[in-house]
């Protein structure tokens, strides 16, 4: 198998599958064609995370027992489909249906790319180059959303259907790349038990696992918060009164620098250890989010593109690289998913009281309710991985004691 060009290929499908022209002017789309809020529209984003948290994980279970190609495959044709539907809403039910659509392919692609890009590299014994190709994979996702935002902003005042059309064209290409790469040699563990029992022993283990479950509720509190900023811009630059056209443009500067910052994250490896950039990029956000609230203007334009992208590029490879490292083949795509599971899971509640805060009292304090989530899930997670820390040096002192007596 030749891992250069399943990187090449998944590269390539990255760039298609981030392609999707109608982000930057989503939040307009839905007012537009539907007649619906804010609000309404973190609604149809807690449908689609409802969907992550129902089916996350067996699809993770799938991709661990299919051909990991195939499945990706199906994943992309499942957006396809639901970016289509997108086409022919009028109402939320049936945003939420396209948007549940789309959460079964995503549900898919989880676990599956990033399993296929670790295990090609496994088998050519080039495992240290992960972060650094991780990296530049998600980075080049980013540029092609940036520059689908740019051109989906401009299309949008001529043709408010042409964004999700192109979409539509993009993903079908995506379809036909992920049929072309080579199934990455593995260790396939045949399942002994129920698949449903399989499923729920695999993400017992990885919760209890000391360093992959502190990354996965880390990771969960972590993306839940960036995606939640990055969905308020929309909100912040209508506060701003900007035209829907600079939508795009604004957006595409924020993936661009969340493109460079994944790609370049990897030159801190041997300087900073992950610990301190996890905890430098919580920090972060919440300074990002309190800022941008203060006062309605270009400064915070700039504090929410860093907050939406450039915090998720640095985070995403050095989450994903640790849960590789630690998780054998036969469980990866599961554990990777269960990961996916708690974002989902978190997102559907935390999104709920940001639409009501934000239809009551605005963006600003949208993003003040981030940075108190953030502040909040942050001391409890650093009082639980304190409190398991004391607990395993108690275990070990009292038996180095037994064994000394």
């Amino acid at each position: 198998m030749r891992a250069d060009r399943n990187i090449r290929l998944l590269e390539a499908h990255a760039v298609c599958v981030n392609m999707s022209f109608i982000i930057p002017v989503i939040m307009p789309f839905y007012r537009d064609q539907m007649g619906l809020s804010f609000q309404d529209f973190l609604l149809g984003e807690s449908a689609f995370a409802a969907t992550l948290v129902l089916l996350d994980v067996p699809c993770g279970w799938l991709s661990d027992a299919w051909k990991r190609k195939h499945v990706l495959a199906l994943s992309t044709l499942l957006e396809l489909m639901g970016y289509g539907l997108l086409l022919f809403c009028h109402s939320l039910p049936m945003a939420a249906l396209a948007q549940s659509i789309i959460g079964v392919g995503i549900c898919l692609l989880n676990g599956t790319n990033t399993s296929i890009l670790y295990e090609s590299l496994m088998a050519e014994g080039r495992e240290g180059e992960y972060r650094k190709r991780e990296g530049r994979r998600a980075g080049l996702g980013l540029y092609s959303v940036a520059v689908a935002s740019v051109l989906g902003g401009l299309m949008y005042p001529y043709a408010h259907q042409l964004p999700i059309m192109l979409t539509v064209c993009v993903f079908g290409l995506g379809v036909v790349i992920a049929t072309q790469l080579d199934e990455p040699q593995r260790h396939k563990r045949r399942p002994e038990k129920h698949p449903v029992l399989d499923v729920i022993e695999t993400t017992r283990y990885a919760l209890a696992h000391p360093q992959v479950g502190f990354i996965i509720f880390f990771a969960a509190v972590m993306f839940c918060s960036t995606k939640m900023i990055m969905w308020s811009q929309q909100s912040y630059y209508m506060a701003l009164g900007l035209r829907e056209s600079v939508f795009g443009i604004l957006m595409a500067v924020g993936f661009c620098l969340g493109g460079l910052s994944s790609q370049l994250a990897h030159k801190l490896d041997g300087r900073v250890s992950s610990m301190k950039v996890l905890v430098a990029v919580w920090a972060t956000a919440v300074l990002v989010c309190l800022l941008a609230a203060a006062h309605v203007g270009w400064t915070g334009v700039a504090l929410l593109m860093i907050g939406g992208t450039c915090l998720y590029g640095v985070a995403a490879p050095r989450v994903s690289e640790a849960i590789n490292r630690h998780v054998d083949s036969g469980r990866r795509a599961t554990v990777l998913s269960t990961q996916s599971l708690l974002v989902s899971l978190m997102f559907i509640p935390v999104s709920t009281i940001l639409g009501k805060v934000s239809s009551a009292a605005g963006v600003q304090m949208a993003l003040v309710t981030i940075a108190c989530w953030l502040g909040v899930a942050g001391f409890s997670l650093a009082f639980w991985c304190i409190s398991r820390r004391r607990r395993k040096a108690r275990h070990d002192a009292a038996i180095a004691a037994r064994a000394a007596a």
